[in-house]
């Protein structure tokens, strides 16, 4: 399979005002209380539902679009993405190459499982404007001394991706689901007049449902080219690993003066990859589970002062399969 694939009214139904979406809503939420902002953990589902679009796509006709063979036993999957999401599509996976390699998978069954499980993919919106500048060099030497750098949280929220299996009797039932977070900061007070510094997190917690054992569930996030050019500084953390636990594991990445933070879990084998690409990076988990798993990752970049906020593209990846 190639290429990309909006969703549409063609192969795919927007659910965002129907009472079916109000559960969908209700179990987003909480099971992303902790990485979503307040007054949205408290939100009503009429409010969620202007937050918040739901979404039941049709894998076949994703399938098909992307050029596959039919074989794939995909049925539908709902998704629920942040309202002002952009350019929501799936796209093949053909960067085989490029993806963390792992040594029990042969090629040939890796691209097999790719042509089956393309890749979500979307577009975040600007917040404020295309200038939006977090550390404007107009503070002035005097402003910047008075105050001390620190890391500002500008943006963040979460989105979700949940597979359903259609049995020979009918019957739909999830089979998978992976929710992806994302915090965005940028240092204020830098002190420099020709940089600003900014970083980004990319969670996801995945897990299988009923009879079906998740195998893999990934995040990936680069740069949206519509946003100015961005350039590495930092990336956590900085290599594959594999274990026989689960642990809480933290992902720290420096700015200029200052660091960024973040905590998460992670079991057995977390697989990394960092792009050539300035601010292009990816994280999966790998095994075989019953239960919630989860990978992360943040890089750092910085971008020229009057060049606006850093934009970013979003992917997102799960696969499961029945015992």
């Amino acid at each position: 399979m190639s290429g990309e694939v909006l969703i549409s009214a063609e192969n795919s139904t927007d659910l965002t005002m129907t009472v079916a979406a109000e559960a969908e809503l209700t179990q987003f939420v909480d099971r992303n209380s902790a990485d979503l902002a307040a007054t949205t953990a408290r939100s009503t589902t009429g409010e969620l539902k202007k937050k918040y679009r739901v979404y039941r796509v049709d894998l076949e006709k994703i399938e098909q679009a992307l050029g596959g063979s039919g074989a794939c036993e995909n049925d539908t999957e709902t998704l629920v993405l942040p309202g002002n999401a952009m350019k929501i599509r799936y796209a093949a996976n053909e960067d085989l190459d490029q993806q963390p390699a792992d040594p029990e998978v042969a090629k040939t069954q890796v691209a097999a499982e790719a042509d089956c499980e393309p890749n979500l993919l979307w577009d975040e919106p600007t917040y404020g404007t295309d200038a939006e500048q977090d550390d404007p060099p107009q503070e002035g030497a005097s402003v910047r001394a008075a105050n001390r750098p620190y890391a500002q949280m500008i943006a963040g929220d979460c989105f979700a991706r949940k597979k359903q299996y259609k049995d020979f009797a009918g019957n739909s039932y999830y089979t998978s689901w992976n929710d992806s977070c994302y915090k965005n900061y940028v240092e204020r007070y830098d002190g420099n007049p020709d940089r600003n510094y900014y970083s980004k997190f990319a969670k996801s917690t995945c897990d299988g449902r009923g009879s079906w054992r998740l195998k893999s569930c990934g995040h990936g996030v680069k740069r949206n080219t519509s946003g100015p050019t961005v350039h590495w500084l930092d990336w956590a953390p900085n290599a594959s690993q594999d274990r026989n636990d689960c642990r809480t594991r933290s992902a720290s990445v420096s700015l200029k003066n200052v660091s960024v933070t973040q905590s998460f879990d992670v079991c057995e084998k977390q697989l990394i990859y960092k792009y050539a690409e300035a601010g292009k990076m990816s994280s999966y988990w790998k095994g075989t589970a019953t239960s919630t798993r989860g990978t992360a990752h943040q890089v750092s970049v910085y971008v020229g002062q009057n060049s606006g906020r850093p934009k970013w593209t979003h992917w997102i990846n799960s696969n499961a399969d029945p015992f």
